[in-house]
């Protein structure tokens, strides 16, 4: 439901505010007023292009803002959620600021935003009768929509589209699979020598950094052997050895330690030290063992290095990943061995899928065709009343390849008098004549949640008498469901308002101000009187005004 509209320097309106209701908003006013200035701002605020042509002369930026209540269209909270919005208001406040000299700016619950995010969140919201593009009933995508909620076949619609969404699974695994066994020979041969390759190389994970410590050994070995050695030595080999002498000074300290208490506690810190280093020693000693007893070279060692160095090169910068291209390369091999296997098992999967949905489209086909058989007799037999008796309409079905929706392709065909063929709904050429084939078509499909926007930009045009009433009354009977905003000159149409608003234009010193004022009481009476009577109004017209408010 639209709430409320604020125009600021948009084209002629310097600064207005629309306050709507729920059911028959009813907008009059004279013609030249700035009545359809309102639906340009909506379909500017739906998406469409803005240009600098839209702002005020004299102003540098247009603003338009569009409040919508969205509390029960759960479509549209669930679009604006995924676009990371909050809903818990219920409201939805879109701004369109057009510039001069720069691009226009959106702004979708004061967030800035995009045209492409706009036009997504806002489709289907609301529904602008007219020669705009916002005719959802006129894409011919909807048709099947239509003829579904009419015949309540949408939730068989719905399964067909789920039943397709796993065939189509099934078909690309298998068209895959298909497509990879083309080169499976040539390609069999490849990885299972990728395979062995990796599995004779028997890698560990971290040996590349194992064996990069062990070449670094074995490159200095000779050095870190005389270290290790001559420290031996000077250790515990030599007559004049560090641990021979610290074994003196030990005897030494305990013999004046009993003349002198404090000396004794300084001999045992040199024994202890005696005993860590001679632990110290025995380590060299270990360690220059190893190095004279090693049996490998460093040529092995390096050729192993080249050989992971190579691997990674092909499979992975780690040896870690270098195993995860392994195991892939394994259900590579494994898929190409069992192909035949997987084959027949996806092509029963799919077939049987197919045939279910042939089945299941084709009872959907003749309940669509029974729905739409009744859905035309009741448009055929609602035109007339709207003014278009020699009217036909006609819902053309041709088969088409089993898809998401089915098997039917649908196209609307229209045809104002009855000696001419039925034409696609979008070539009809008269504007107002569209808006009430849209009407009609609207009141006999309307949908059981209501609560979207419908706007008639002069549903009524050239029509008059019992037609515009008839016309009237439809509008009415429509807005029971749906927020109804009504541009008319007909009080046989302006009559029904549950919020009737007039717009009118001054000048006042060379300066252009549009206004609009929800009429009530003698106002609406008089403005009733002004659509039957034009400037001359006479009692007669305003006894009529009263009469048609007391109908």
């Amino acid at each position: 439901m639209l709430l409320g509209l604020t125009l600021k320097n948009f084209t002629i309106i310097e600064d207005l505010s629309v306050g709507l209701s729920s059911g028959l908003n009813i907008i009059t006013g004279e013609t030249g007023a700035g009545k359809s200035v309102i639906v340009d701002a909506l379909n500017i605020i739906l998406g469409d292009k803005a240009s600098a042509d839209n702002i005020k002369s004299g102003a540098e930026e247009a603003h338009i803002e569009a409040l919508f209540d969205i509390s029960r269209d759960e479509v549209i909270k669930e679009r604006l959620e995924s676009a990371g919005f909050e809903t818990s208001s219920g409201e939805l406040l879109i701004k369109r600021v057009i510039q001069r000299n720069s691009r226009s700016r959106v702004f979708i619950n004061g967030s800035l935003s995009t045209i492409s995010l706009l036009s997504r969140i806002t489709q289907g919201l609301v529904d602008i009768f007219s020669q705009h593009e916002h005719q959802s009933l006129l894409r011919d995508e909807n048709h099947l929509k239509i003829v579904d909620d009419f015949g309540q076949t949408s939730a068989e619609t719905q399964n067909i589209k789920e039943s397709y969404q796993d065939y189509m699974s099934i078909k690309n695994e298998l068209d895959d699979l298909v497509q990879s066994q083309k080169d499976k020979i040539e390609k069999e041969d490849y990885i299972k020598y990728q395979l062995s390759e990796i599995d004779g190389a028997e890698l560990i994970p971290g040996e590349d950094e194992k064996l990069e410590e062990e070449k670094l050994r074995l490159l200095n070995a000779e050095k870190l052997k005389s270290t290790a050695s001559g420290a031996y030595e000077a250790l515990y080999e030599n007559e004049s050895s560090v641990l021979g002498k610290l074994q003196n000074l030990i005897g030494d300290f305990k013999e004046i330690g009993e003349i002198d208490p404090t000396l004794k506690e300084i001999g045992l810190s040199i024994e202890k030290g005696a005993l860590q280093l001679e632990e110290a020693t025995y380590s060299i000693r270990d360690y220059a063992s190893v190095l004279t007893s090693d049996s490998g070279t460093l040529e092995d060692l390096e050729d192993r290095i080249h050989l992971i160095n190579t691997l990674k090169r092909k499979y992975g910068d780690s040896i870690s990943e270098i195993i995860n291209r392994r195991d892939e390369i394994k259900k590579e091999v494994d898929n190409i061995e069992h192909f035949d296997e997987q084959v027949k098992l996806l092509t029963e999967k799919s077939e049987k899928l197919m045939a279910a949905l042939i089945s299941m489209s084709k009872r959907l086909s003749k309940k669509r065709k029974q729905s739409a058989a009744k859905l035309t007799a009741a448009l055929e037999r609602e035109l007339k009343e709207v003014g278009i008796k020699g009217g036909k309409f006609h819902i053309e079905f041709n088969e088409k390849e089993v898809s998401s929706n089915g098997i039917d392709d649908i196209a609307f065909l229209f045809s104002a008098n009855p000696d001419e063929a039925p034409k696609p709904l979008t070539k009809v050429a008269s504007g107002g004549e569209l808006s009430r084939i849209m009407l009609v078509l609207k009141e006999v499909i309307a949908r059981v949640e209501g609560g979207s926007v419908i706007i008639f930009d002069e549903a009524d045009s050239g029509v008059g008498g019992a037609v515009a009433e008839s016309v009237g009354l439809k509008i009415s009977n429509l807005s029971q469901s749906y927020q109804v905003i009504c541009i008319t000159h007909l009080p046989q149409v302006a009559k029904f308002a549950d919020s009737h608003l007039s717009v009118s234009k001054t000048h006042d010193n060379n300066k252009t101000q549009v206004t609009i004022k929800t009429l009530e009481g003698n106002d609406r009476v008089a403005e009733l009187a002004r659509m039957i009577g034009g400037f001359n109004i006479t009692q007669k017209t305003i006894d009529a005004a009263q009469e048609m408010l007391k109908h």
